[in-house]
């Protein structure tokens, strides 16, 4: 089975590479706030078996595609 964490260091690089902020990453990971984001980016804290799977899946996309799967994704939120 594929190991199920995440270097801090490669999630940094995955919320960059879709430029988004840790506050914009923060909410599409459904995590309570900034500080959460920074506390996984620096190794504090680390994410959930479903945050890491989610990340996985994101950056096996290509640009467009995860985008539009973010988009989508976070349609869902409010409803």
């Amino acid at each position: 089975m594929k190991e199920t964490r995440l270097k801090p260091d490669k999630i940094k690089v995955i919320r960059q590479r879709f430029d988004y902020s840790r506050e914009e990453f923060a909410e599409i990971l459904c995590l309570s706030s900034f500080q959460s984001m920074a506390n996984i980016e620096s190794g504090f804290r680390k994410p959930s078996k479903l945050t890491v799977r989610f990340l996985r899946y994101l950056d096996s996309l290509s640009d467009t595609r995860a985008k539009a799967f973010i988009k989508e994704f976070t349609a869902h939120a409010n409803e």
